[in-house]
């Protein structure tokens, strides 16, 4: 017999039957949706994390730590090293950061500051992926130009230790505070010596204060993104100067080397990341890249997308037993049928054949319609996970910036395709023994019966 006779008799046997049928594709559709939805929401958070680097643009950037020679010797981490990272063949930018915050101090009103002040750059912030809250990057080029983090205001304090008045919306951002980082007037100066918790130990010398000039507030990438959080950002050489001024009025006849406290070191092209690398650890330095931690998560969401795929394939396994009743049930039912076509001469295979068509048709037809419920399932989950993003006032989720696209699910055109053909081929799977067990009915006994 024609493939396409088969075929027609499997889907008319199935149409006669319609109420069993229906339930055995129900219990296919279940089994289906489940595997598909649980890998997509493996899927959509390593999508989510993927996008996340891909967006901030740091695939390309290294961070490069200070280190010793094997001498135990500290190597170069100054002005020194930076031109030596920008001579490596596939460096693009080199963007040093000195943390200068015991040198100097940052005042409002009768408050001061106690977190951390970093020299950069301001120039290149832009350009490097920093964004704002509030603001432009316009000043830049001012050296007294400073950035805040979105919470730095929270970290100023009075000369008894208490800290500046300050409340948290229900998104836990600051709602109130009595300092303004772009309302308000900043001084910063030169500071020398120890202070105590309050920031008023009389060890402490400062220097001439002049005007800092608040330009923007950042707004983090990523909730661990402390520094554009709570830190402040001034420019490289109102830090340099600030920390020989310190230097000059420090008593301590030992004076510190100005050092680095991070550089980072960008490449033009994500595919020299790795020779780049390579040559500053030949050089002794200690790096890391940030593909690195992506690896890192893509192997934790393989294993999630493992586990959770195992979960919903429990499921399908159910099903299968749902389809291979049935076909029992349908053999069962037309012994007298299979007698009349052996009679007539049909084939064995073909027989065999007609009863696995049928059970490719209860597969996939369960594996298509699995596969439109998955996809409405997957975008309310994402409309919903957006949702409540939004009335969260944009806040970031599972760790990821305000910016990042929420997707709690993701079904790629592949994983459409294989819920429908691995549905059918576990329907095939599951009807060959009942389709083994037809062959073996003796015509005339059918004939008979």
């Amino acid at each position: 017999m024609k493939k396409s006779d088969l075929i027609a008799i499997a889907w008319q046997n199935l149409k006669n039957r319609k109420t069993r049928t229906i339930l055995t594709i129900c219990g296919v559709v279940v089994g289906a949706c489940a595997i598909i939805i649980m890998l997509s929401i493996g899927l959509g958070i390593d999508k989510m994390i993927t996008d996340q680097y891909k967006n901030d643009s740091k695939l390309t950037k290294i961070s490069v730590y200070s280190s010793d020679d094997e001498n135990g010797k500290p190597l170069p981490f100054d002005d020194s090293a930076v031109k030596y990272f920008e001579k490596i063949d596939g460096v693009k930018t080199v963007v040093p950061m000195f943390m200068v915050d015991s040198n100097a101090s940052i005042t409002c009103g009768k408050y001061r500051y106690t977190g951390t002040i970093y020299g950069i750059d301001l120039s290149q912030m832009e350009a490097l992926g920093y964004k704002l809250k509030s603001g432009d990057f316009s000043g830049v080029n001012n050296p007294n130009c400073a950035f805040f983090g979105k919470d730095s205001v929270t970290n100023f304090q009075d000369a008894q230790g208490n800290q500046v008045n300050y409340s948290y919306d229900k998104n836990y951002e600051v709602s109130s505070c009595d300092i303004d980082a772009m309302e308000d007037s900043f001084l910063i100066s030169s500071k020398s010596g120890d202070e105590d918790g309050f920031g008023t130990d009389s060890t402490a010398k400062y220097g001439n204060k002049q005007k800092l000039e608040v330009s923007g507030v950042l707004k983090p990438s990523t909730s661990s993104d402390y520094d554009s959080q709570y830190s402040v950002f001034i420019n490289m050489d109102l830090a340099k100067r600030l920390f020989e001024e310190s230097q000059m009025m420090s008593s301590s006849a030992r004076k510190d080397k100005l050092t680095y406290s991070s550089i980072s070191v960008y490449v033009d092209d994500s595919s020299k990341v790795k020779d780049v690398k390579t040559t500053l650890q030949n050089a002794g330095y200690s790096c890391s890249t940030d593909d690195e931690a992506l690896e890192s998560s893509k192997k934790v969401m393989k294993v999630v997308q493992l586990v959770l795929g195992a979960i919903g394939a429990v499921s399908m396994f159910v099903a299968s037993f749902g389809i291979s009743n049935t076909m029992v049930m349908s053999v069962f039912e037309r012994q007298k049928e299979i007698g009349i076509l052996k009679v007539i001469g049909c084939e064995i295979k073909d027989i065999k054949a007609m009863f696995l068509y049928e059970a490719a048709i209860i597969g996939g037809i369960g594996g298509a319609i699995a596969v439109v419920i998955s996809y409405i399932v997957s975008i309310s989950a994402n409309l919903i996970g957006r949702a409540v993003m939004n009335h969260m006032g944009g806040g970031s989720f599972l760790g990821m910036g305000a910016d990042v696209k929420v997707t709690l699910s993701y079904i790629p055109p592949w994983l459409a395709v294989c819920g429908v053909v691995i549905s059918a081929g576990i329907g095939i799977l599951a009807g060959l023994s009942p389709a083994k067990k037809s062959v073996k009915v003796s015509a005339l006994t059918a004939i008979q019966n």
